[in-house]
């Protein structure tokens, strides 16, 4: 309902893979971008991958991580095992955030901030 308090706004069009709703006025340089606070709105183009501070991969902002970079890497996993290793997880990745929190199990409601997801 920006549209209402703010008239002189011109929505964007949005890119294939845009996380926000971006909007300009005539005659200011830059833009305004807005993400929607329950970010399952855009599941279905979503095409982002989180590495945690602690090394864990997420393939959704819902999931419990899939596996952990860093332990990988140390394990001593050359390029080709890497590459395997992300190549499966993106295979396995869950259809959007509600199947990727119902993977995570009962009693596991999502409550991570951005920060310690890599946001």
């Amino acid at each position: 309902h920006i549209h209402e308090a703010f008239p002189e706004l011109e929505k964007l069009d949005d890119g294939p893979f845009s996380t926000s709703s971006n909007f300009r006025v005539k005659g200011f340089a830059g833009t305004i971008g807005t993400i929607a606070a329950f970010s399952r709105t855009f599941c279905g183009t979503c095409n982002r991958i989180r590495i945690t501070p602690k090394g864990l991969l997420k393939t959704c902002l819902y999931d419990n991580g899939v596996f952990n970079v860093r332990d990988v890497l140390r394990a001593g996993a050359n390029d080709d095992q890497l590459r395997d290793t992300f190549l499966q997880a993106l295979g396995d990745r869950a259809k959007d955030g509600y199947e990727a929190e119902q993977r995570r199990g009962f009693g596991n409601t999502v409550s991570e901030s951005m920060s310690t997801i890599g946001g």
